[in-house]
């Protein structure tokens, strides 16, 4: 099926109503093998590893120290951040406890691979450099970086946050992997339900999905929905959201911010190996706004097409690649992470996210109508979902801001990042379990485990609602 036909059923609409469903009901933990990870050779398991990282290293909630700043210097691609590309490495999976198979899957992802974010940031950076060539205010380099983005401009220019060739391709692979991982929710008549922000990258990225499911099982059928009205649960601090909740950051958290990034930036000098006349700069442009929207210019390279992926070779060094993910990183962090800093108010607000997949899976399990339950949506609501989830590392609090990078990295949401709840069960056992995938991976959380990578849905669901309760915001409730 094209694209184009499928295109043309977002005019369907399919809003579920939240149903609490079953009772939650205990299950007995059980320790499995651990695998050894990190700098200090800990235990991946969800509760053992993050205790052991506590007792180490006092960062609580992570599971693992990396060595970040050796690791991206060894591929600085990395220090890309949300640009970076989505890791299709086929890793193994935990085979399932006898007897359970997978029946149904939630799923919220982000975007595919886009051009940087604006129009402005390539209109911007076009004016001034022909304003400054036009003006004798640029340097022999200058001239040089002048006459590269020229070449890039005619297929970038209008295209600000598109999603790309890649990015649909990156949505048809991740849907192919699921079909491939879990054939058994396929069998038969397989229905989803599919929501979508009501962005052009989101949908498009969402009809790619849909569409390589479509092709490999002919009997997929779907109901899709994409609007504004569905910013609450599935972006909740958006701006248009029609339920805004105010997420200030408090003058501590600012302040830090401030002070991180000093000594770590100096657009002064990236700047003046371009032009000759900072001044001229400074009231045209600002030298940091110049360095950090370049910067997103060429880290979104990767993810455009056709085009000269090393087109801007050498225009930053890697140290400035580096300091400026850093410093972004850290920002990340104080408004989407759990830094000490904050009261949270972000994850939180997300957690209505989590809230609706955990209420949408009841009334999808006990109607046994639908099998696939998709939502696609932007980094911003995925980071402080999972973040509140304490999945992996990202609920991790870190109070030394220099150690931030190495606990909390945003490079590891990448484009097309996605969460994904496999539900299992058996004929024998009346316990559904879950097991929680991020970019296809399977992820720890803060619970027992029944068997490595599988948690009790009763569980799972108590957990979460009981702290979805004590913080969501009423408006959100």
């Amino acid at each position: 099926m094209k694209i184009r036909k499928i295109y043309l059923s977002l005019i369907a609409a399919a809003v579920m109503a939240p149903n609490t469903g079953a009772a939650a009901s205990s299950f007995s933990r059980r320790i499995n093998e651990q695998d050894t990870i990190g700098t200090a050779a800990l235990t991946r398991n969800g509760i053992m590893g993050r205790e052991a990282i506590e007792r180490e290293f006092g960062v609580k909630d992570a599971i693992v120290k990396y060595d970040t700043r050796a690791e991206m210097m060894a591929d600085i691609s990395k220090a890309g951040g949300e640009y970076c590309d989505y890791p299709f490495d086929n890793p193994k999976m935990t085979p399932a406890p006898a007897g359970y198979k997978p029946f149904y899957i939630s799923h919220i992802g982000r975007h595919g691979a886009r051009y940087a974010i604006s129009d402005d940031i390539y209109e911007k950076i076009h004016n001034v450099l022909a304003e400054a060539h036009e003006t004798g205010k640029l340097n022999a380099a200058g001239e040089d970086l002048c006459d590269r983005f020229e070449r890039l401009y005619p297929i970038a220019a209008h295209r600000g946050g598109d999603l790309t060739k890649k990015g649909q391709a990156q949505l048809h692979e991740i849907a192919a992997v699921m079909y491939r991982n879990f054939p058994e929710v396929f069998k038969g008549k397989t229905h989803a339900e599919v929501l979508s922000t009501p962005i052009p990258r989101v949908m498009l990225s969402m009809v790619a999905f849909l569409d390589e499911l479509k092709d490999r099982d002919k009997d997929f059928s779907f109901e899709v929905d994409a609007s504004r009205a569905f910013y609450p649960i599935m972006e909740p601090n958006k701006t248009i959201s029609p339920i805004k909740v105010k997420v200030p950051l408090s003058p501590e958290s600012v302040e830090s911010a401030k002070e991180f990034e000093k000594g770590k930036i100096d657009a002064k000098g990236f700047c003046s190996r371009y032009f000759n006349d900072l001044e001229y700069l400074e009231s045209a442009y600002g030298l940091w706004k110049f360095e950090s929207d370049l910067r997103n210019v060429v880290c979104a390279m990767t993810g455009l097409d056709d085009v000269d992926k090393n087109l801007f070779d050498g225009i930053f060094t890697d140290e400035e690649l580096f300091n400026i993910w850093d410093v972004r990183n850290y920002n990340g962090y104080i408004y989407m992470g759990r830094t000490p800093l904050s009261d949270d108010m972000n994850s939180n607000n997300n957690s209505n996210i989590l809230k609706y997949m955990i209420l949408q899976a009841d009334k999808d399990i006990a109607s046994g109508k639908v099998q696939l339950s998709l939502r696609f949506s932007h980094d911003t609501a995925v980071l402080p979902m999972i973040s509140f989830m304490k999945l992996e590392n990202f609920g991790a609090i870190v109070s030394d801001p220099e150690e931030v990078k190495n606990y909390w990295r945003s490079d590891l949401l990448t484009m097309a990042s996605n969460v994904q709840l496999i539900f299992f069960r058996s004929k024998k056992n009346p316990e559904i379990l879950v097991k929680v995938l991020y970019n296809g991976h399977e992820a720890s959380l803060p619970l027992p485990e029944v068997k490595k990578s599988f948690y009790a849905w009763s569980a799972f669901r108590a957990h979460y609602l009981t702290r979805i309760e004590k913080s969501l915001p009423e408006a959100l409730k």
